[in-house]
């Protein structure tokens, strides 16, 4: 099983249980760093079609993939022994567990007691992209539209509505329900997406 190996987390060593992984300060994180210089929500590694990536999700202060410093929202492959470092702050090793290593799949079913669901890096990140002003911490926090979405995604309008179309279909939203709102709670209840309040 892959792992993140560094100073910072509890007993030097967290195991990747899930496809999606989600580090930053904030403690609804799957790895929470205490860290100031860390963004709330910071970088987030998401497990696909055998492959480990780390996407930036346009944190303050940013993060670097052995050395070279990653362009938010951009996904960026892994690979044994790659070196975090997340705000010049905290470092991270990325480990591959010896099945990994020698080209087996990933034990990195996600853990839920609601429905799994399997979305593309592109979904994904709409959905995160859905909650930024509650991830940005603002006192009213309201859902992303589709065009602030589209401004951080740096695409169109018309792509970003293909993608949540492609959402509601695996959400089972129906009628009504296909809306940015029943996504979102639907994304929560199914926990594809970290609690927001």
């Amino acid at each position: 099983m892959a792992r993140l190996v560094g100073n910072s987390l509890d007993g030097g060593e967290v195991e990747l249980v899930g496809p999606l992984v989600r580090i930053g300060r904030s403690p609804d994180n799957e790895v929470a760093v205490d860290i100031e210089a860390v963004s709330r929500t910071h970088l987030r590694l998401e497990y696909e079609a055998g492959a480990w990536r780390a996407v930036d999700l346009e944190s303050t202060n940013g993060s670097e993939l052995d050395g070279v410093r990653l362009r938010p929202w951009q996904p960026h492959p892994l690979t044994h022994g790659a070196v975090l470092v997340l705000a010049g702050a905290v470092r991270f090793d990325f480990l591959l567990g010896e099945h990994e290593r020698a080209g087996g799949v990933a034990a990195t079913t996600r853990v839920a007691d609601a429905k799994a669901v399997r979305l593309t890096p592109a979904e994904t990140e709409v959905l995160e992209l859905l909650f930024v002003h509650y991830d940005e911490g603002r006192v009213a926090p309201r859902l992303a539209t589709v065009a602030e979405i589209a401004g951080r995604r740096i695409t169109s309008a018309a792509a970003v509505k293909m993608q949540l179309q492609g959402l509601y279909d695996k959400f089972d939203l129906a009628g009504d329900e296909r809306n940015k709102e029943s996504l979102a709670i639907r994304a929560q209840e199914w926990r594809a997406t970290r609690p927001r309040t």
